[in-house]
């Protein structure tokens, strides 16, 4: 049966402050250096440039992070209280608010790189979502992914996860299934626990993180 929640409502404010809808108590005081430290790192010794996409870009964090290394920034959310909040943050952005279940208006073969943490498993059909992202990728380009995987330390430590929007939670196989039908290339994977929240414990496969190559 599949879940259904009012979207508005739940990626409003609340969603982003209190601990009630959502793992976040204060999203707002997020230490981004730290949350995205393996991300900037890559970008940055990769030499990455050109477009880039952060999809589910909340307030903007990620985009100030990087935007120093790309000649445009781009960022979507389907909540329009991040949108709003990520406009002040980033006002140099194109910005927009979008519902990635629903559509994608940005060009296939258009980014550099596009980054989607923590986005897929809030959609209704991650595989099918998945693929409107890699389509969207210059071949030679770079997609970082992460997301919850269905294993151990989620099936025994999931009801620590206090967001209800996690409707989309696959196995690795599955996920690499989808990676490998696209001509995507893992240049890297990595696990880790997100609890405490941000701090990215590594090696335990509670989510998984991906950065991957599209093929020539």
């Amino acid at each position: 049966m599949a879940v259904r929640f009012d979207k508005k409502r739940i990626f409003g404010k609340e969603y982003y402050y209190g601990h009630k809808l959502s793992n976040y108590f204060n999203y707002e005081k997020t230490n981004t250096s730290r949350a995205f430290k393996r991300i900037i790192s890559f970008i940055e010794v990769e030499g990455l440039q050109g477009k880039y996409l952060d999809i589910g870009c909340a307030f903007g964090f990620l985009i100030k992070e990087v935007s120093c290394f790309f000649d445009e920034v781009y960022g979507c959310d389907i909540s329009e209280f991040a949108i709003n909040k990520a406009k002040n943050y980033v006002p140099y952005a194109d910005l927009r608010i979008v519902d990635l279940d629903e559509s994608l208006p940005h060009p296939k073969e258009y980014f550099d790189c596009i980054t989607a943490m923590d986005v897929l498993e809030h959609t209704k059909d991650f595989k099918k979502n998945f693929e409107k992202l890699i389509k969207r990728v210059k071949k030679g380009g770079y997609l970082i992914v992460s997301s919850p995987i269905d294993a151990w330390p989620y099936r025994f430590f999931g009801f620590l996860d206090n967001d209800k929007t996690h409707i989309s939670v696959l196995k690795e196989k599955q996920i690499i299934d989808v990676i490998n039908k696209n001509s995507m290339e893992i240049i890297k994977k990595s696990y880790f626990s997100p609890f405490p929240l941000l701090y990215k414990i590594p090696f335990i496969p509670f989510e998984i993180e991906l950065i991957l190559r599209k093929s020539f």
